[in-house]
């Protein structure tokens, strides 16, 4: 039987035939070590987006934290792979964490390793662009250190303009703590597209009650209409989204 010692040296050589051997002969995929690194952290450490998903498909945690809360995620950002952040978002792992020291993969991404591709990548996934690790500082003032292109990308973000469309986005997606963090943050509520869309018509529209609870917390009413007369609850009985019509119309019996 291979031991989880063996495994984490095929993936450190990027053995992507060792590692299915060690795995196939009984290695944990789960194994870490004293400090909590797993295997997972090792291969998107070292930028191995094949072996991360053969870990994951054999029971790795894709949310693994080690002793300093650091994830798989926020090492991939931080080395600038890509594909593994690429991956790892695909296969829905959670971009809000943040370390013990509050650092999270896209402060790794666009202020350690100044990675433009990265950066973006976590971006279109709805990361935290407002919170920053450094008391009186922003993200975009530490990314400038390191790479302008990162620094005007957030920059962009959290404008009134860059951060309400990214606030829609998220709502359309259905990212209730993206959408958290936007709002702590400063993005406009009453921001909307084109067609007089809002968040809570984006929200209603992906049919996620939570959200649009959230939202008509903040003020906005599920009654409004947008530029084409159609209101939040129009939306939710369009896509018979049961859950929010039943939020959305208690909210305007209220």
């Amino acid at each position: 039987m291979a031991t989880g010692d063996e495994l984490m040296e095929a993936i450190e050589g990027g053995d992507e035939s060792g590692v299915k051997r060690c795995l196939d002969d009984g290695a944990d995929a789960l194994h870490a070590d004293d400090e909590g690194f797993t295997t997972l952290h090792m291969a998107c450490q070292e930028g191995y987006d094949a072996i991360a998903v053969m870990l994951l498909r054999k029971g790795a945690k894709i949310d693994a934290t080690d002793d300093d809360g650091v994830t798989p995620l926020m090492l991939a950002c931080e080395g600038g792979h890509l594909a593994v952040v690429k991956m790892l978002l695909k296969e829905r792992c959670d971009v809000m964490r943040v370390d013990k020291a509050g650092r999270s993969a896209l402060f790794r991404a666009a202020c350690i390793a100044g990675n433009e591709d990265c950066s973006r990548a976590m971006l279109a996934a709805s990361a935290d662009a407002f919170g920053c690790p450094v008391e009186g500082k922003s993200l975009a003032d530490l990314a400038g250190k390191k790479s302008v292109a990162c620094k005007l990308m957030l920059e962009e973000c959290v404008s009134r303009e860059g951060a309400g469309k990214r606030l829609l986005e998220a709502c359309e997606a259905g990212r209730l703590a993206a959408v958290k963090a936007m709002l702590a943050g400063g993005a406009p509520i009453d921001f909307t597209d084109g067609d007089g869309w809002g968040p809570l018509h984006f929200a209603a529209a992906e049919g996620t009650p939570e959200l649009c609870e959230l939202l008509m917390e903040k003020g906005l009413r599920a009654d409004a209409a947008a530029g084409d007369g159609e209101t939040p609850v129009d939306l939710a009985e369009e896509e018979e989204h049961d859950e929010a019509i039943t939020v959305l119309k208690a909210s305007i019996a209220k």
